[in-house]
């Protein structure tokens, strides 16, 4: 007992060192005619990082077409919400979504269902941009047929767009859900209850409902942490293509700027979600021991 009591700060110590480690890594590889490792100017950048980190407010960042210096918290202040509101608002729609087409799969015929499947593979194989300069022409198409512009394709200035990098962000989370739903309501249907169900005189869209995915939703947990950093990586191709000036284009820009700016910044990614995950985790193992506490 007393060993998983330590198990979950010893990992979030470890991740913290090896996050403070990353932050001046720019400054470990050098090029002078070759590509050299110089260790002395890793170990002064890992200093400083420490000294500057003890007055965050005084840390800048240039930032900007003209380069200008910005307070860190300002600029993190302004883009970090922004940037995960867009996240956060994805994963629910990626959520619902595939929930919502899960569902009507599984009370498809045979055949629907398998034309269905082969639909979904197809568009899992294009790749992420694709899919958002596809959406982008599309839009603009659309405006020069009819002079009306749908959705804003693209920032400008301090200009905010949300719909379109939402459904951008939303859709190949939603397809890796639904295959991953697809795949656990097809083992579930083996199961005994399943029939039990039927032979109560029970519809199939009530037990796909209140019965199969009662249990999916189990491992549903278990993918959390792929979803999240799929649509974390993608949120990067997001901003550049939509040219948002976001927290995840900040990030990019203090790994070789500013170490201290980006060792925070990847704590603000980092430590939310690592105590939502940890909480989740306790969570669903107390709620799968039926509330027992085991000493």
């Amino acid at each position: 007992m007393k060993s998983r009591l330590w198990e979950t700060p010893f990992h979030f110590l470890i991740v913290l060192i090896g996050l403070f480690l990353l932050s001046g890594i720019s400054a470990l590889l050098d090029y002078d005619t070759e590509l050299v490792i110089n260790v002395g100017a890793y170990v002064l950048r890992l200093w400083e990082t420490i000294v500057e980190l003890m007055s965050p407010s005084s840390i800048t960042i240039f930032w900007g077409e003209s380069q200008r210096t910005y307070s860190m918290l300002e600029l993190f202040l302004t883009t970090y919400p922004y940037s995960f509101s867009i996240l956060f608002i994805s994963f629910l729609v990626a959520v619902c979504f595939s929930v919502f087409i899960s569902y009507i799969m599984m009370l498809l015929p045979k055949r629907s269902y398998k034309l269905a499947t082969k639909i979904v593979n197809v568009l899992d194989a294009l790749p992420d941009v694709f899919l958002v300069v596809l959406f982008q022409l599309f839009i603009i198409w659309l405006f020069k047929q009819t002079d009306i512009l749908l959705f804003n394709i693209f920032a400008v200035g301090e200009e905010r767009t949300y719909f379109l990098p939402i459904l951008c962000l939303s859709f190949l989370p939603v397809l890796f859900l639904l295959k991953q739903f697809l795949f656990q309501l097809n083992e579930e249907k083996s199961k005994p209850y399943v029939e039990f169900s039927f032979s109560k005189g029970f519809r199939k869209s009530y037990t796909v409902w209140y019965h199969m995915f009662r249990n999916v939703w189990i491992h549903f947990f278990f993918h959390l942490k792929s979803i999240f950093l799929l649509m974390l990586s993608n949120l990067l191709i997001i901003e550049t293509l939509f040219n948002i000036n976001g927290f995840m284009t900040v990030l990019l820009r203090t790994a070789t700027t500013s170490s201290p700016a980006f060792f925070l910044g990847m704590l603000l990614v980092f430590v939310p979600f690592f105590f939502v995950f940890t909480m989740g985790s306790w969570i669903l193992k107390k709620w799968l021991k039926g509330g027992e506490s085991h000493a």
